[in-house]
C-alpha cells in the first residue's frame, strides 16, 4: 500500500484531531513511499529502530517518537544517530502519543482493561476522549496479589504497589492512565475509585495512595504502553495484507539494581 493511504487511515481511526498533544503524530520521518513490511515499537529509541532494520521493514510504527513540540530540535548526539539510521535505510517513522493512550480499541488504556478483564465505563472525564485514563469495572472482582500476578505475567515486568493493602481486600473499580497517569490520583483529593494503574508515579504519589485510602499499581512507563502498539500493527497487518515485526523490549523488568556493600 502506499504511505499515504496509511497515514490517512490511521489519522483517522485514531481520531488525531481530537487531541491536543505534545507529539508530532503521524509521519516524523519519511522514507519509502511504498508499505509492505511495518516494524511496531513503544519508543522510537535506536535500538528499536536497528530492529526495523533487521527485520526488512519499511515503516516503523511507535507511540513515543522523536519529536516533540517545545523539545531541542537539533540533530545532534544520539538523535543524529536515530535519523541517520532511519534514513541511511529508507524507513519511514510514524508515530502517535495521546491517541493511542486513548483509542478503545488499539489503546494502551484499553489493553490494560482487557489483560484484566476489564469493561471500559467512560473515560475519566465522561464522553471526553482526550481526557485520556479510562474509568474501568471488572467483571470478576480481584484482589491486589492476583492484579500484580496477571499485571507481571502479560507485560513481563515488576510491580510497585502502594497504598494500604490488606489480605482480603478486593477491587473491581479502577482508574486506567498507562505512562505518567498519577495525576489521576495526585491532582484528586477525594477519589472515587479504589484503585490506579499507571506506568509512572510522582513523590506525592505515596502520600496520596495511603491518605485516600488507593491502591496504586506501577507497572514502569514503557511496560505499560508496550502491547497495545503491537496489536495495531497486527490490525494494520490483517487489514491490508502486510507484514508486521512486533518488538518487545522488558527494560522494567531487565534494570539492574544496587545495593550498598554493607563491608563498606
Amino acid at each position: 500500500m502506499q504511505l499515504k493511504e496509511l497515514i490517512a487511515y490511521l489519522d483517522e481511526t485514531l481520531d488525531v484531531k481530537a487531541f491536543r498533544d505534545a507529539s508530532y503524530n503521524g509521519l516524523q520521518v519519511a522514507g519509502s513511499d511504498e508499505v509492505k513490511k511495518i516494524a511496531t515499537a513503544c519508543t522510537a529509541s535506536l535500538e528499536a529502530i536497528d530492529a526495523a532494520v533487521e527485520a526488512g521493514a519499511d515503516t516503523l510504527i511507535v507511540h513515543h517518537g522523536l519529536f516533540w513540540k517545545g523539545a531541542d530540535p537539533r540533530l545532534v548526539g544520539n538523535y543524529y544517530q536515530r535519523v541517520k539510521a532511519l534514513m541511511d535505510n529508507n524507513i519511514n517513522l510514524v508515530a502517535y502519543h495521546l491517541p493511542m493512550d486513548a483509542h478503545l480499541e488499539f489503546g494502551n488504556n484499553a489493553f490494560l482493561a482487557h489483560i484484566l478483564g476489564g469493561d471500559v465505563v467512560d473515560y475519566v472525564e465522561p464522553g471526553k476522549k482526550d481526557s485520556i485514563g479510562m474509568r474501568v469495572k471488572l467483571n470478576e472482582p480481584l484482589t491486589v496479589q492476583e492484579i500484580v500476578a496477571i499485571l507481571c505475567h502479560r507485560l513481563d515486568t515488576k510491580i510497585s504497589v502502594l497504598g494500604n493493602i490488606t489480605e482480603d481486600m478486593m477491587i473491581d473499580d479502577l482508574a486506567i492512565c498507562s505512562g505518567s497517569g498519577s495525576f489521576l490520583l495526585d491532582d484528586d483529593k477525594c477519589p472515587s475509585f479504589q484503585a490506579l494503574v499507571t506506568g509512572d508515579v510522582n513523590e506525592q504519589t505515596f502520600h496520596m495512595a495511603n491518605e485516600t485510602g488507593t491502591v496504586v499499581f506501577v507497572c514502569g512507563h514503557h511496560a505499560s504502553e508496550q502491547e497495545a502498539i503491537n496489536l495495531l500493527g497486527d490490525h494494520l497487518a490483517k487489514k491490508f495484507k502486510l507484514k508486521h515485526f512486533a518488538t518487545h523490549f522488558a527494560y522494567e523488568k531487565a534494570v539492574p539494581t544496587f545495593a550498598a556493600d554493607p563491608d563498606q
